[in-house]
């Protein structure tokens, strides 16, 4: 695979106006997402990540009064100065994205040949048997079984496992270059989850699609991803490559994601929890957002002096220069 640069963010801003207050949900990320790679993006409920992704494509609420700044720029193309009706080519022909809750996503009054043909013939120009077609052989693809059946089969008949399977057939119908997957295990039995994991990798290898790959779980992350970036509360605390990162995390808050992770083993160690939950973003801490929760602030960082920004420690390992230069 190339080292090919498909979508890169840069100094990316996302901040909501919530009565008198701005909330600074997203506030200054930047990454590259390279051909054929999954990048993950790691952290708790609130930090960032859900609206990150919505930003990329386009999709935040209408009812939100809300600012962007920076740039995400794919083919060399700034999405963020796209209009609504230039956007609709991007979405799900070049880039797509799948949702945590399939049942959210997929339309309880239609069929499941429907949507798919539906967004098939949106964007690739096919008729309705065409359509239907290439649908049929999406299914196949992502592994349910007698899609010639299942294709006329509503949302509700399907198991969970088998509905994010039909939106995973969906999201890559027009074989994007970048597939955006929000939290698409969560909500599965175990088994079903490691199936799902195994699905997406096992596409990316045959399609040689990039993923976006979100989640709170270390573990999975461990599995499919090539980059990791962890977040928390709208700002990236570190990023790496996956096996850098978990080998070795500099960030206060990584090694706490890492030690509360459940891990298998058979030596008994010492559960650390993580103290504490996300502040409001509302009324976020000065200076370093993480210093509340920090296990070891350094004086400066308890007093909020020290400004937040990345740095370099060592080649392609960013970390938050507050926590790096406090430890």
């Amino acid at each position: 695979m190339s080292d090919e640069i498909l979508l890169s963010i840069k100094n990316l801003k996302t901040h909501f106006a919530v009565g008198k207050s701005i909330v600074k949900a997203v506030d200054g990320v930047s990454f590259d997402l390279k051909s054929g790679k999954t990048f993950a993006i790691v952290g708790e409920s609130g930090s960032g990540k859900s609206i990150t992704a919505l930003s990329i494509m386009g999709l935040l609420p209408d009812n939100l009064a809300s600012t962007e700044r920076g740039k995400i720029l794919f083919n060399n193309k700034d999405l963020l100065s796209f209009e609504e009706k230039e956007m609709r080519k991007i979405r799900g022909n070049n880039i797509s994205m799948i949702f945590q809750e399939p049942m959210t996503s997929l339309n309880p009054v239609y069929d499941l040949s429907f949507q798919i043909s539906e967004v098939i013939m949106l964007h690739q120009n096919k008729n309705k048997k065409e359509a239907k077609k290439i649908a049929i052989e999406m299914l196949d693809l992502v592994g349910i079984p007698e899609p010639q059946k299942r294709i006329d089969s509503f949302p509700h008949e399907l198991s969970g496992g088998m509905r994010q399977r039909a939106m995973i057939a969906m999201a890559l119908s027009c074989n994007p270059k970048i597939l955006i997957a929000d939290e698409p295990t969560t909500a599965l039995d175990v088994t079903i989850q490691a199936q799902i994991i195994e699905l997406m990798q096992d596409l990316q290898k045959k399609l040689g699609m990039s993923i976006i790959f979100i989640t709170h779980d270390l573990g999975v992350v461990s599995e499919i991803s090539d980059h990791v970036m962890v977040m928390y509360l709208g700002n990236v605390m570190e990023i790496a490559e996956t096996k850098e990162l978990f080998n070795n995390p500099l960030h206060s808050y990584t090694k706490s994601l890492i030690d509360i992770a459940p891990q298998i083993s058979d030596e008994k160690r010492e559960i650390k929890l993580l103290r504490g939950e996300i502040p409001s973003p509302i009324n976020p801490p000065s200076g370093c957002v993480f210093r509340t929760r920090c296990p070891n602030p350094g004086i400066g960082c308890k007093g909020g002096d020290i400004e937040m920004g990345l740095i370099e420690a060592k080649p392609g390992h960013w970390v938050d220069r507050c926590c790096y230069e406090c430890n």
